[in-house]
């Protein structure tokens, strides 16, 4: 298909054809899987967000008939799908990655060399980079997320005593430290 300009796009949605449709999902869904992707999400979770984003599209086309883009099309569904993703990323960081600073027992310090600006991006990096450090690491952070002592985490998760729980939550928590700081959207933001 012949490339379109914006306004055949907007023409094309508002006709509901399903060439323009094509022609949105092959030139647009790839920055926004890219985005979701390298933000803790899956290809699934890209695919839900950019469909959610063209039906922000198609209501926004259907309440205002004289609607007019300020930004290339591209640009404008991309932000869409940014806002959504960040709104998704919000809800989900309650339960996944906010109970990491709240230990009662011994208070895990979550420092970084240098504190990312935008809390969104943080938690995306948190989370995806949570998925790579081991399993047994990834539960016990997350029991002491939840402030669960140490001696319950050992019976819950079968191992020796509580002293190596606490040897080893020190180890986890300086390895999700280190695999966040080799996090290439963590390395961008402090170069020069």
């Amino acid at each position: 298909m012949k490339r379109l300009s914006d306004e055949e796009i907007l023409t094309g949605l508002r006709k509901r054809d399903n060439r323009v449709l094509q022609y949105i999902y092959k030139n647009s869904l790839n920055p926004v899987k890219q985005l979701i992707l390298n933000n803790a999400g899956s290809d699934s979770d890209a695919e839900d967000i950019f469909q959610d984003a063209l039906i922000i599209v198609f209501k926004k086309l259907k309440e205002e008939p004289d609607f007019e883009l300020t930004s290339a099309f591209n640009t404008y569904i991309y932000s869409i799908s940014r806002l959504l993703w960040l709104k998704h990323l919000r809800q989900i960081r309650k339960i996944e990655i906010d109970p990491l600073n709240r230990d009662m027992e011994e208070r895990i310090e979550f420092e970084e060399p240098l504190p990312v600006q935008d809390k969104d991006l943080r938690m995306a990096i948190y989370q995806r980079t949570l998925l790579k450090i081991p399993v047994d690491c990834q539960k016990i952070l997350r029991l002491t997320g939840q402030d669960i002592t140490s001696k319950e985490i050992a019976r819950q998760l079968g191992f020796r005593s509580e002293g190596y729980v606490r040897k080893r939550r020190h180890f986890c928590k300086e390895y999700l430290i280190n695999k966040i700081k080799e996090d290439p959207d963590y390395q961008a933001m402090y170069e020069d």
